[in-house]
């Protein structure tokens, strides 16, 4: 049996950190789907189901152009939504004043972040889940955060900020939950859905 491709649907290099120490050997595409900077509330749909359904998109929009492939294949897409204390969702800001008041409504209160993913595979299966975890960040003086702003790093992450690049710049964040799942990509649950797909290498499998 022909070992399966897996294909991340993003270009996101956190994502593809996450995988990559995972184990996982792995393609990367830019999805077609291009989903909105801001999510959208929908009638009868909660957060989850907007980051899976949004994360189906992107991983459909590449197996779209996968099905003449005659290799097996799983495509592998994502979508992260921040939920302040409002309730308000938050997605990806697209200005510095934008993205310096997203971080600034998360200071000194806790805000959850909601993680989607799609599966898509090349038999015409397809499988989504979400996680969520809940993230505090700590007031940062202003120098600073004018620092981050101007430096642009907060440019393509839901929210702003990304974990990992934050808490190695000493930045006083506490996660509640699984902190994959606030990078963008939930590990723990993604290891368990892949294995649902034969001919998949994962994990302790890499050579």
């Amino acid at each position: 049996m022909l070992e399966r491709r897996i294909i991340l649907a993003s270009q996101s290099p956190r994502r593809a950190q996450l995988l990559t120490e995972s184990g996982f050997v792995f393609e990367q595409r830019s999805p077609p789907f291009v989903d909105p900077a801001q999510p959208e509330a929908q009638a009868s749909a909660d957060v989850a189901e907007i980051a899976k359904s949004l994360a189906v998109a992107k991983a459909r929009s590449v197996a779209d152009l996968l099905e003449t492939d005659p290799a097996p294949w799983l495509v592998i897409g994502a979508d992260t939504i921040c939920v302040d204390s409002d309730g308000a969702m938050r997605g990806t800001p697209q200005t510095a004043d934008e993205a310096r008041a997203m971080i600034r409504r998360f200071f000194r209160v806790w805000h959850r972040v909601v993680s989607g993913v799609g599966l898509v595979g090349s038999e015409g299966e397809q499988f989504a889940f979400a996680d969520e975890a809940e993230v505090r960040l700590g007031a940062v003086g202003e120098r600073e955060l004018d620092a981050y702003i101007a430096g642009g790093d907060w440019q393509g992450k839901a929210g702003g900020y990304n974990l990992l690049d934050r808490r190695k710049a000493g930045w006083p964040i506490e996660v509640r939950g699984d902190p994959t799942t606030v990078v963008g990509l939930p590990m723990g649950k993604l290891l368990d859905a892949v294995r649902r797909w034969p001919a998949t290498r994962v994990c302790s499998e890499r050579g």
